[in-house]
């Protein structure tokens, strides 16, 4: 049986807007000023402002704090990078060079304010020489050159939503640089939060920044210097405990602690009593060392980045990263700490081990063979589609 259509009034007068659509938008179209677009908006100058991701940075100020450590003031280049991109106190940054055959990368904590950034449009980091980096950086960089860094990253940073007003701050040695930078912030009020900060070194000749942190001490900053061995007038002698707390910080509190992992252990052991009065617990992540094993091999790392295959050695006791940056191989990295997810990569075969409590991965990145080299050791030879660095 055919079917027999029934025209309907709206269906018509559909068809005759459809037939007028072209004659109405020339009319529009002329109507229109021939005002050109512009070059670009608003929202995108705001964005390339706040993640820039590379910057290029000027050496402009060493200071040599010891043999082994030097505080780094980094300004813009002038020339690929104007402005500094804004951070929040507790953040780090990047750094990339050249150190021989290879392209290294490295994380260092910002120790300077926000303010700093906004405002003068410089960077501060604190260097120890320990490490390929590091230690380019502490014998060989000079005032005037250039590097690479990042745009600041990193979730080690005060929540007003998820932590308490009273945030007691925990510093071991140069683990200082991110709560320095968090004193600052909130000395200079650009985060509403008081301070009291446990500086703990084994000795007072290894104090950094000791004028700076008195400079800041007043309602909102309280420093408290806990020195192992040997005497300075006005600190505590011995090692950070519960009763320090209990004399100097107002509970319930949040902690913050920067240092070796071996003084997070000791410091949450500390602080059990205060439970549940502590309303959170962060700890700045450090770098991934070397793995101790009994038997150290060498097994075939097999790189496969865009079209091209590299195969370079990597030692069972270092990381996967650290064998594609020795071999020149420009791997993508950030964090360093299996964290941010930059270096992650599909693994095609092998058998690895991660780092211990270092394997921040998603399920479905265990599910389908994602891993993050920079905190993987080889048990096996290793074959990986690394993405362009």
């Amino acid at each position: 049986m055919a079917y027999n259509f029934k025209r309907q009034i709206f269906g018509f007068m559909d068809m005759l807007r459809f037939v007028k659509l072209v004659p109405k938008r020339r009319e529009i179209f002329a109507e229109t000023p021939a005002t050109p677009l512009p070059a670009s908006y608003k929202v995108n100058e705001t964005a390339k402002f706040l993640h820039p991701g590379k910057q290029f940075v000027k050496i402009d100020k060493i200071t040599e704090h010891s043999s082994d450590v030097k505080t780094f003031v980094f300004v813009p280049d002038g020339e690929k990078t104007a402005r500094l991109a804004p951070f929040r106190a507790g953040q780090y940054i990047t750094v990339t060079a050249n150190v021989g055959a290879s392209r290294v990368t490295r994380a260092y904590t910002l120790g300077s304010s926000p303010k700093d950034a906004l405002e003068r449009n410089f960077y501060s980091v604190t260097v120890k020489a320990a490490g390929i980096l590091s230690d380019y950086l502490c014998t060989q960089a000079k005032v005037g050159d250039v590097l690479e860094i990042s745009e600041p990253s990193g979730d080690f940073c005060y929540e007003p939503l998820r932590d308490k007003k009273n945030v007691v701050a925990v510093a071991g040695g140069v683990g200082i640089t991110s709560l320095l930078s968090m004193a600052k912030a909130a000395h200079e009020g650009s985060e509403d939060y008081d301070m009291t900060f446990f500086y703990c070194v084994p000795s007072a000749k290894e104090i950094l920044f000791k004028d700076e942190l008195d400079a800041m001490v007043g309602d909102r900053f309280k420093v408290v210097y806990v020195v192992e061995k040997g005497d300075l007038p006005g600190c505590e002698k011995g090692l950070f405990s519960s009763d320090l707390v209990k004399k100097y910080a107002k509970v319930p509190f949040t902690l913050f602690m920067c240092g070796p992992d071996g003084m997070y252990a000791f410091v949450r052991k500390e602080i059990e009593c205060f439970s549940p009065e502590i309303k959170d617990v962060h700890a700045s992540p450090n770098g991934i060392a070397d793995r101790k094993v009994e038997e150290k091999k060498t097994f075939k790392l097999t790189v496969k980045m865009r079209d091209k295959v590299y195969e370079v050695p990597c030692r069972n006791d270092e990381t996967l990263l650290v064998a594609m940056e020795r071999a020149g191989i420009t791997a993508p990295s950030k964090c360093r700490a299996g964290g941010c997810g930059v270096c992650r990569s599909k693994l095609l075969s092998g058998e690895y081990t991660a780092a211990p409590g270092r394997d921040k991965r998603r399920l479905a990145d265990f599910k389908f063979g994602w891993i993050h080299p920079c905190c993987v050791y080889p048990d096996s030879d290793v074959s990986l589609d690394v993405p362009q660095g």
